[in-house]
């Protein structure tokens, strides 16, 4: 038992998967941040120009 425990202690084979998912979560993460801010300031200036198309009609 102690035998094992000592292997899967100094196991790395799924070091490299672990860096992947830090590394996708990151860009997903800087992506979501980068939408979200435009979205919010799209929604923002569209609103003044409402107000001048709809006094338009």
């Amino acid at each position: 038992m102690l035998k094992s425990m000592f292997r899967f202690a100094h196991d790395d084979d799924g070091s490299a998967a672990v860096d992947w998912l830090v590394l996708a979560t990151g860009v997903l993460s800087l992506v979501m941040a980068i939408v979200l801010t435009a979205t919010s300031n799209a929604n923002a200036e569209s609103s003044p120009t409402e107000t001048v198309i709809a006094a338009h009609d």
